[in-house]
């Protein structure tokens, strides 16, 4: 027997809420900058962003700097099975302002779902 024999796996935190960052000049930050503790978030842009968005975590994301998001629009927003085909991010993170976005799209809007422990 392993120590993780009795351990719950793939299971979603009863609690957790959500957030939206718009980004101000192009910039943004997960709720503001404000320390929101949590065990992980789903991150996506928004369906009417026109830009890529980059992130990063504990650091401003820039141009060249972060993984860019998928955006739910590409390829008319369906993949070849007719389903959406832009997904979610997960990022296992402890605090949601730790996130960092930037976009070209001076507005860009980033929805994030974060869960509870």
């Amino acid at each position: 027997m392993t120590k993780y024999a009795n351990a719950q796996i793939d299971r979603i935190s009863a609690s957790g809420g959500a957030v939206r960052v718009t980004c101000s000049g192009g910039l943004g930050q997960g709720n503001g900058g404000t320390s929101l503790p949590c065990k992980g978030c789903y991150v996506q842009p928004a369906i009417a962003n026109t830009e890529v968005v980059k992130m990063n975590i504990d650091l401003a994301a820039g141009a060249a700097l972060g993984v860019d998001l998928a955006r739910p629009h590409i390829n008319d927003g369906t993949d070849e099975y007719g389903a959406a085909a832009a997904h979610p991010f997960f990022v296992p993170i402890d605090d949601v302002s730790k996130l960092y976005f930037y976009s070209a799209d001076a507005n860009a809007i980033i929805d994030i779902l974060y869960l509870k422990g």
